[in-house]
């Protein structure tokens, strides 16, 4: 019993180790391979602008990205954003439990890779989309999710999950 015991004491620490190891350094391209499409939900809400934002809007491919001023980790991803949109890539914001006049102040310093910004100062539509936080990024193929992002989005994100199912999307049936 006493070599039992002695045993259970030193693997135990070690099984447990191995487990959250393997949670936390399983590959992005894997653990979001799966990912079920859903609509995206309806709304009612403003852009930066105050101007009322359209279901039309999410029509054909785009990205739906969560961001907010407040936000370090938006900064880090927003070159990357900003090639994207370079190269044609249709990204709509979505400012997340922000002020406006910040949000709007953090756009014209850093740019703006966004045909306009959604703004979402209560967090109810990311909250329908499920953010737990920001950033996020969501891929839109008529109105539809088709794949999500938690975190900064980077060229291996990108490459891994994004990118595929955009090149499906323009195949022709």
């Amino acid at each position: 019993m006493n070599m039992f015991l002695r045993s259970l004491i030193v693997l135990l620490p070690v099984l447990i180790l191995i487990f959250f190891a393997k949670i936390l350094l399983v590959d992005d391209e894997i653990k979001f391979k799966d990912f079920e499409s859903k609509n995206f939900p309806e709304f009612s809400l403003n852009d930066l602008n105050g101007d009322p934002v359209r279901a039309q809007s999410l029509d054909g491919i785009k990205l739906v990205n969560v961001w907010a001023s407040w936000c370090i980790t938006c900064l880090v991803e927003h070159p990357f954003l900003t090639k994207l949109s370079g190269q044609n890539f249709k990204i709509i914001g979505l400012n997340y439990k922000d002020s406006n006049a910040k949000a709007v102040a953090w756009l014209e310093k850093h740019g703006s890779p966004f045909l306009f910004s959604i703004y979402d100062p209560r967090g109810d539509l990311a909250f329908d989309l499920g953010v737990t936080g920001a950033p996020e990024t969501f891929l839109i193929i008529d109105r539809k999710i088709v794949a999500h992002i938690q975190g900064e989005i980077t060229q291996k994100k990108w490459d891994a999950i994004f990118a595929p199912k955009i090149f499906k999307a323009r195949q022709p049936s």
